[in-house]
């Protein structure tokens, strides 16, 4: 490892989480940043902390594409930031270690049981841990029986998949046949759970050995049934109740790296689960700039063995443009740093880029 200037190659196709990524490192000195993605237009090219990007065409191209990025750029340090980069490396992770450090990762068996719902609620009921709320897969053998006292409404939700892509809502029995019915549906990569009314949770956590290093917790609004968009109003705090939730689930997956999973907290107060996503997220600015936790920063100390920076984890908020508004006409005169925008000015050109290339892709 260069002794003087390190390396580090990131790999991620999702702009939006390289540019809050390199916002949360952009003080740390004695590091230069490489990009190896497949999206040809990103506008994490253009931003002002990364030294150099790499497009390639096919993730079938990553295996070898790595390497070849590590010994062109002379990597010191790897850290993917996607899913689906992250399992690449996880499954190579034996001989990329020989041409330079590696962030942990889950070993790829327990990886594909985190990011795979169905998978995991099973794995889950074997450790006995009932973490979800009521499931039932599309392929069991006794689904019709089941389905009679099954409670209404419902999601019929892909077993992976992402940002509430492919889910739908399903309000009676008579529903989930019509829509059975009228479209193809692959039984065994659908399951139907119970919906659940209640406010959205973000748990973000760095674990090592499945022990919780490091972690943030965020809540939003409660949203109407059908809504499975993010919320951009998110208060920040701790929860120790979640904190215990979490743990077991952690350990039983000997989870390793960073998370971002996903809760709904009900109307009554109990906590279920509903996703992980091995993975950074998207408001891991936020996670510094409001909660005080600096996630990128703490990985990047942990993948080179050296002590993680000492922090204060605090209470914030972060309001959406459409709530800043109307705090604004109403003469509450909420400060422009509560917006997710704020930061952005620190990577201008990258972040006009990402409009710009919406506009005229």
């Amino acid at each position: 490892m260069n002794s003087s200037q390190r390396n580090v190659l990131l790999i991620a196709n999702d702009e939006h989480l390289v540019l809050s990524f390199l916002y949360c490192l952009r003080k740390e000195p004695g590091y230069r940043y490489y990009l190896l993605t497949h999206k040809a237009k990103s506008s994490a090219g253009w931003s002002r902390y990364l030294k150099d990007v790499h497009f390639y065409k096919e993730y079938s191209e990553l295996e070898s594409v790595i390497p070849e990025c590590l010994r062109k750029w002379d990597i010191d340090v790897l850290m993917p930031i996607g899913e689906k980069e992250s399992l690449e490396v996880s499954r190579n992770r034996e001989t990329l270690e020989k041409l330079c450090k590696v962030m942990p990762l889950t070993d790829p068996a327990h990886f594909e049981i985190a990011t795979n719902k169905k998978a995991l609620n099973q794995f889950l009921l074997k450790q006995e841990l009932p973490l979800m709320s009521a499931t039932l897969d599309l392929d069991a053998p006794n689904f019709l029986s089941r389905l009679e006292a099954f409670p209404f409404p419902a999601l019929l939700k892909p077993a992976q998949g992402a940002f509430g892509s492919g889910i739908v809502t399903i309000h009676t029995k008579a529903d989930l046949e019509s829509y059975l019915l009228k479209n193809e549906v692959d039984k065994q990569g659908f399951y139907l759970q119970e919906y659940v009314e209640g406010s959205d949770i973000n748990f973000n956590v760095i674990c090592k050995d499945g022990d919780i290093l490091h972690y943030s917790y965020q809540e939003s609004p409660p949203k109407q049934l059908g809504n499975y968009n993010k919320n951009d109003d998110l208060i920040f705090k701790d929860d120790p109740e979640v904190v215990a939730i979490m743990k077991p689930m952690l350990k039983a997956l000997n989870y390793q790296g960073v998370a971002c999973i996903d809760l709904r907290r009900s109307t009554t107060g109990k906590v279920y689960l509903l996703e992980i996503n091995a993975r950074y997220w998207g408001s891991m600015m936020a996670s510094l700039t409001k909660a005080g936790v600096n996630f990128p920063l703490l990985m990047l100390k942990l993948t080179v063995d050296e002590i993680a920076p000492s922090y204060q984890r605090k209470e914030g908020s972060q309001l959406s443009l459409q709530s800043f508004v109307k705090q604004f006409l109403r003469f509450k005169w909420p400060e422009l740093k509560q917006l997710k925008y704020w930061p952005y000015l620190n990577d201008p050109m990258a972040r006009i880029m990402v409009y710009w290339y919406q506009k005229f892709k």
